[in-house]
């Protein structure tokens, strides 16, 4: 297993609690559940057969996931376990050697337009009592891990309201 190099983008994960296999990670995990930012600490490459047979096997332990996962920095640290033509998984074995937390990558807005209209349409819409500049302020605290998402409250930080032209 190798240490992850610094990702350029930040993923997010939905994940299931115990999973005995893959198809629970897919089926049964819960769709309201929040999608938690991860950090890929380590690495773990395997051949397509290795890879079913850990995906058909969750919940037995592996040496090489022992010890590894938990939370820091207000993410969850996973090793991504990968594997020719196989989609990528994302394990938290939370301190022990199993597949404790178990997920797989969901989409992100497609591109810096969607998620520019996104955060541009929450300003736009935000309560009448909360001014612009409140609204980017607080957007800031919440997306500070997002270094497009700060870039796009800069720009709209400078523009003047639709309203104001």
């Amino acid at each position: 297993m190798t240490p992850a190099t610094t990702q350029a983008t930040l993923q997010r994960a939905r994940f299931a609690r115990k999973p005995c296999d893959l198809d629970d990670v897919l089926h049964n995990t819960d769709p309201s559940a929040v999608l938690e930012p991860i950090d890929i600490a380590w690495r773990k490459a395997l051949t397509e057969a290795e890879y079913d047979a850990f995906a058909n096997t969750l919940l037995e332990d592996r040496d090489w996931l022992a010890g590894l996962g938990g939370h820091a920095n207000g993410c969850r640290r996973v090793v991504a376990v990968s594997a020719p033509n196989r989609r990528t998984l994302f394990v938290d074995p939370s301190g022990g050697s199993y597949g404790r937390y178990v997920g797989v990558a969901q989409e992100m807005p497609a591109t810096d337009d969607d998620q520019a209209c996104a955060i541009g349409w929450l300003i736009d819409n935000r309560r009448p009592q909360v001014s612009r500049e409140q609204a980017i302020r607080t957007l800031r605290r919440a997306l500070a891990s997002d270094p497009a998402a700060l870039h796009i409250l800069d720009r709209l930080a400078v523009q003047r309201p639709k309203n104001d032209r």
